[in-house]
């Protein structure tokens, strides 16, 4: 029984479908479209700028969202008791949102727990609220050791807040979830701090090139369990540029702006210079056609040339030359997304790009089958008669049951890896879109 108990889903179909409906809940909220003041004391400069520019999505579990929501119904209980103690508090606006701030015309924004007067350590002082929930391991070091050390984004978020109302004073007041016991610490304003931050927050929002890497090592404990750590460090066996999804914020056309008329504005404008327009939320989360991808974001090839609507990369582990850009035979950005980096550059996807004008898709045994490494044997229309007659003349025999298959929206791959007489490997390459196909065969 104990063996088949690991087995089984440990939640019931009701459990299951409260967590589901968080999911949905948690998954629609829209993209933030700003830096967040939440974030902008993080550790790492690239992070910030990868999540400035849309390149990171938290894949949470509906229970999280739960959990996320959970901490938002204790806000409600702070303000409460702290106006039962006789504190004033303003927690939402005339609209009933909380109380937003914003700076760098609109894409610097934070939303504040709120302002409470009459705290009784000095009660004649406005303080900025922020209030958390912790388990009890980390609120025994946020006692011991306070918000500053041991959550510097809570520390950095705070300063933020007085910075931009001009308050002076900050209230954290934090819940031992564990054991309901509170912690209160009151923050000091540091113009310095602030001023580091908000030049900081504009560095990064400025900047088209993603900021040094906070370690080269990608298992150095800052970088291990990082949500950008895929596109950051890369995996040349992975998705060639590991982003969630084609944006503006990620093209070379789009510039947010700070600057003018936009200075003071709270919407975080963005403008398009290949449409000479600003650009609405919606569209900005789509991107168009003519996506062209921020150089810094292909981290296995550098730029060595350019025009309109297309860059030409140099690959740093074989030296190759592509193409990246919108139009034919070059690679586009849905391709860097869905294709192994060993594949870009790769002669031997490159000669069908460039013969039949076809897209790659992300299939390892295709990527694995170059022309500097194995012999092409055939290629001609997808005609399945005419494939096994090829097939058969490689006196495959008893072994035309493929080894290893792959498939996916785009190509079909099979590989024959025990072959008579000594031959390498052999595969068997579909691309459907373009009704063609090619056989491989790698080198002894």
């Amino acid at each position: 029984m104990g063996e088949l108990k690991k087995h089984l889903n440990p939640e019931t179909a009701t459990v299951q479908a409260i967590y589901d409906y968080h999911k949905r809940l948690g998954d629609s909220e829209p993209a933030r479209g700003y830096l967040g003041a939440s974030i902008i004391g993080h550790a790492c400069d690239r992070y910030l700028w990868y999540t400035f520019r849309g390149c990171v999505t938290r894949d949470f579990s509906g229970r999280l969202y739960r959990l996320f929501e959970t901490g938002d119904l204790e806000e409600a209980r702070f303000v409460k008791e702290l106006r039962e103690i006789g504190c004033t508090v303003h927690d939402v606006d005339e609209n009933g949102e909380q109380f937003a701030v914003f700076a760098l015309g609109g894409h610097f924004s934070g939303h504040m727990d709120g302002c409470v007067l009459g705290v009784p350590e000095a009660p004649k002082t406005w303080h900025v609220t922020e209030f958390k929930t912790c388990a009890e391991k980390y609120f025994n070091k946020l006692v011991k050791n306070g918000v500053a050390i041991e959550y510097p984004t809570h520390h950095g978020q705070m300063q933020c807040y007085m910075g931009l109302t001009k308050m002076k004073r900050s209230l954290y007041l934090a819940r031992n979830k564990n054991t309901d016991h509170l912690h209160s610490e009151r923050i000091r304003y540091n113009a310095e701090e602030y001023k580091r931050l908000m030049a900081r927050a504009e560095r990064i929002i400025r900047t088209n090139t993603p900021p040094d890497k906070l370690t080269d090592r990608c298992d150095d404990f800052r970088c291990r369990f990082c949500d950008a750590k895929a596109l950051c460090h890369g995996d040349i066996d992975e998705a060639a540029v590991n982003i969630p999804h084609r944006n503006c914020e990620t093209c070379c056309h789009s510039t947010p702006q700070l600057d003018g008329d936009y200075a003071d504005s709270d919407k975080a404008v963005w403008t398009c210079d290949k449409q000479h327009r600003e650009l609405t939320i919606a569209e900005r989360q789509l991107g168009c056609d003519g996506h062209l991808l921020l150089p810094g974001l292909v981290w296995f090839a550098d730029p060595v040339d350019g025009g309109e609507g297309w860059i030409e990369f140099e690959n740093l582990h074989d030296k190759a030359h592509w193409t990246h850009g919108y139009g034919k035979n070059v690679w586009t950005t849905e391709e860097l997304m869905s294709s192994p980096g060993v594949a870009v550059g790769s002669k031997a996807v490159e000669v069908i790009k460039d013969a039949f004008r076809g897209t790659v898709s992300r299939t390892s045994l295709v990527s694995k089958y170059d022309a500097a490494t194995c012999e092409r044997l055939w290629d001609g229309k997808n005609d399945p008669d005419e494939i096994c007659k090829i097939l058969n003349g490689l006196d495959i025999g008893e072994y035309t049951k493929p080894d290893s298959t792959e498939e996916n929206d785009d190509t079909a791959a099979y590989e024959y890896k025990t072959l008579p007489d000594g031959m390498g490997d052999i595969c068997l390459v579909i691309y459907k879109k373009d009704d063609y196909a090619a056989i491989w065969k790698g080198k002894m």
